[in-house]
């Protein structure tokens, strides 16, 4: 029989807790989207209008031969960001769903702690949208985003 270490092993009651999220730029606050729905990140390719669509739509644009709907996240989070600064296009598939989101910049992939994640703090001007903030430091929070409920919104909204 052999002599086993324990040393170096991981204690699992102290483990942390992580996820990995997809951080950008909004106006003025970063924000993020779980990755497990992300597909891609492509720039802004020319989005074809589609007549009679919700207000959110800014149209749509063939991605490889798939047709996706683009969606303006600033609209949808109520925030005022003109769309020409917006230069880039979130692929995600929530629920089977493909949309597109724009938004100013990706800022990348993100590595959080439950320690960094405080889902008490939702603000109430995005309200279930959120799912909290992530603090990073004292002067980087980041507003958590709930994709699924945003796409939820979307498809359930009227005009």
């Amino acid at each position: 029989m052999y002599p086993i270490s324990l040393e170096g092993v991981m204690n699992l009651d102290t483990a942390v807790e992580e996820f990995e999220v997809l951080s950008f730029k909004l106006g003025d606050q970063d924000m993020a989207f779980d990755v497990e729905n992300v597909e891609m990140v492509i720039e802004t390719p020319q989005i074809t209008r589609v007549p009679k669509s919700k207000n959110v739509i800014e149209g749509v644009i063939n991605l490889r031969g798939r047709i996706v709907a683009v969606a303006n996240l600033s609209k949808i989070l109520d925030l005022d960001v003109g769309l020409e600064r917006l230069k880039s296009v979130i692929i995600m598939n929530v629920n089977d769903i493909e949309i597109g989101f724009l938004v100013e910049e990706v800022n990348g992939v993100m590595r959080v702690t439950e320690d960094e994640y405080d889902r008490n703090v939702v603000s109430e001007k995005f309200g279930k949208k959120s799912k909290g903030l992530i603090k990073k430091d004292e002067n980087d929070l980041v507003v958590y985003l709930d994709v699924n409920e945003i796409v939820s919104e979307i498809v359930s909204a009227g005009t």
